[in-house]
């Protein structure tokens, strides 16, 4: 429980590479951050390596599976027992899948680990969040050429990894736009970061291309610093204390182009979400 004035953060993907970056960042600027990691020791060494850093008091460690729903319920439900206040809420967990997958629901894995879940504990984290929290949710460039199918969340007949993606994305966009809005009045900002392409592990394609990729591709793209310094901007930053459902890259505002604002399956997305929030903890 925080007890005093300390402002608390929360980050999810927080031992991915620009998890790591936007975790120091906020740590270095005197919050107390909550890493969220998928279940492992991955997760677990990166939070004990910020215990020995910057104290045990400084962070705290919260495991959640963003594909499984029951997995974000008890995790935000774990957090809502021992949190009082939560300033920043940093969704930077991502995934860009190379091989067909659905979960329990049948939902399509982008679609719930870069949309639904994220949005889904956002939503559950309400009763903690005030007047001044910021939310910042990592979309893509890639929401230019996404499209929300009649069939989303499920799975298309034919799998492409970079439709998933976009889809996903396109629709993170959507719904925090439509949470801005909604949020507004209660003082709560839903901003959106897109990083650019980074060199971390998710753009692996899993193929004979990768040692090219690796030698030609990662040295020009961007490094993590970079692509986390966005959302260390919105999340820190006093210039865009207030400012709400805007789209921002390299620290600065982006206009949302008609063709995603427009996209025809919008409409439903947010009659899916409530749906979704209707579900309880049955999977």
């Amino acid at each position: 429980m925080n007890s005093n004035n300390t402002p608390v953060a929360l980050v999810t993907g927080a031992n991915g590479g620009m998890g790591r970056e936007i975790t120091r960042a906020l740590l270095r600027s005197g919050y107390r951050v909550v890493v969220s990691c998928r279940p492992g020791k991955r997760g677990l060494d990166f939070y004990n390596l910020l215990s020995q850093e910057f104290g045990s008091d400084r962070v705290d460690y919260l495991d959640m599976d963003l594909s499984c729903e029951i997995s974000v319920r008890d995790a935000a439900r774990r957090l809502l027992e021992k949190e009082s206040r939560l300033d920043v809420l940093v969704n930077n967990a991502g995934m860009l899948g190379w091989k067909p997958e659905v979960n329990k629901k049948g939902y399509e894995m982008h679609n719930m680990v870069n949309c639904l879940g994220p949005m889904l504990f956002t939503w559950l984290l309400k009763p903690i969040l005030g007047r001044g929290s910021r939310i910042v949710n990592t979309v893509s460039v890639m929401i230019r050429v996404g499209r929300i199918p009649p069939h989303f969340p499920y799975p298309p007949e034919k799998f492409d990894r970079f439709k998933q993606y976009a889809c996903s994305k396109l629709a993170l966009t959507l719904l925090s736009l439509r949470l801005a809005q909604l949020w507004k009045e209660d003082g709560i900002t839903v901003n959106m970061t897109d990083p650019g392409i980074v060199n971390t592990p998710i753009i692996r394609l899993h193929k004979w291309i990768d040692p090219l990729t690796d030698v030609f591709f990662r040295p020009v793209i961007r490094q993590a610093p970079r692509g986390a310094a966005t959302a260390i901007f919105l999340s820190l930053d006093p210039s865009v204390e207030g400012k709400t459902a805007t789209l921002f890259k390299d620290c600065r505002a982006v206009r949302l182009s008609s063709r995603v604002l427009d996209d025809p399956g919008g409409a439903d997305l947010w009659s899916f979400f409530i749906t979704l929030l209707s579900y309880g903890d049955q999977q």
